[in-house]
C-alpha cells in the first residue's frame, strides 16, 4: 500500500518536472531572434526532406579496381603512429580488396613496415596485417602488378619493395610475409 506522504511526494515531482518542461518550452519558442529563423527553417523542412518513395536498390555487379600505385599524396587509412607511408598499391576485383602501404614504422624511421589492407566488401570485413621487413629503413613498392584483367591475380601475387639503401625485397601478399633479395639477382 502506497503512503498518502509518497503520494503527495510524486504527484509534486511530476508537477514541478513538467512546469520545468513548459517554461523551458515557451523559453524556446520566445527565445533569441537570431534563432528563430533556423527554427522556423528547421520545421519547414523537416516535413518535405523525407520521401515516401523507396531508395533504389544498389546495384550487386562488381565494381573492379584495377591494380595502381598510390601516391603519397593519397590518405592513408593507417595512424602515423603505426605507418610513415611512402607509397601505396591498390586492387580490387569488387569483392575482395586489397591496399598495400609501404613506408617505416610510426615511432622508428630505421624499421621498415608494409601494412597489408583486405576488404571483404560483400560481408563489409576488413583484416590489417603489419609486417615489419627489419632495420632496412622506409620501404617503397618499386613494382607491383598494374592494370585491368589482373584484379583477382594479383590479390595473392608479389609486390617488390625497395629498401632506403636499394635492397630489394620480395612481399608475398599470400602469405603477407617478405624474403630479402640478394643483391645482383635478376627478378622477374
Amino acid at each position: 500500500m502506497l503512503s498518502l506522504r509518497l503520494a503527495a511526494a510524486v504527484v509534486a515531482g511530476l508537477a514541478v518536472g513538467a512546469g520545468g518542461g513548459f517554461a523551458l518550452a515557451g523559453a524556446v519558442r520566445g527565445g533569441a531572434p537570431e534563432k528563430a529563423g533556423a527554427l522556423a527553417r528547421l520545421a519547414s523542412v523537416a516535413t518535405t526532406d523525407s520521401s515516401a518513395e523507396p531508395a533504389p536498390v544498389p546495384s550487386s555487379e562488381p565494381q573492379p579496381i584495377p591494380g595502381r600505385m598510390l601516391g603519397s599524396n593519397v590518405p592513408v587509412p593507417i595512424s602515423p603512429s603505426i605507418l610513415r607511408e611512402r607509397n601505396g598499391w591498390l586492387v580490387s576485383d569488387g569483392r575482395t580488396l586489397v591496399a598495400v602501404y609501404a613506408g617505416a614504422a610510426g615511432s622508428d624511421p630505421e624499421l621498415g613496415r608494409v601494412v597489408v589492407v583486405r576488404q571483404n566488401l560483400a560481408a563489409g570485413k576488413q583484416a590489417i596485417r603489419i609486417v615489419d621487413a627489419g632495420r632496412t629503413g622506409a620501404l617503397t613498392i618499386a613494382s607491383a602488378p598494374l592494370g585491368a584483367s589482373i584484379e583477382t591475380s594479383a590479390q595473392s601475387g608479389e609486390l617488390r619493395l625497395e629498401t632506403a639503401g636499394g635492397g630489394q625485397i620480395l612481399l608475398d601478399l599470400a602469405t603477407a610475409k617478405v624474403s630479402h633479395i640478394a643483391h645482383g639477382v635478376a627478378l622477374p
